[in-house]
């Protein structure tokens, strides 16, 4: 018998659509309670038609880190 994973229930999310993509900010609650955000990008393929996407993950103690180097960045 294979029983398959409850998927885990997202405790927040926002959606960001762009012309070519979407993006999904996720937060979920890990086995050991600590917080984590997911940050996928979608995008479909015309010519396959199918959708890719990726993910990062951050966790807590990622966060804060992670905004200070996004602050930091310049398209200019």
């Amino acid at each position: 018998m294979d029983v398959k994973p409850q998927p885990k229930p997202k405790l927040d999310s926002k959606i960001l659509k762009c012309p070519n993509k979407t993006i999904f900010f996720d937060t979920y609650e890990a086995k050991n309670k600590n917080k984590y955000l997911r940050i996928t990008e979608s995008r479909f393929n015309k010519e396959t038609k199918q959708s890719v996407r990726y993910s990062i993950i951050l966790f807590k103690e990622d966060m804060e880190g992670f905004k200070k180097t996004l602050g930091e960045i310049s398209l200019d």
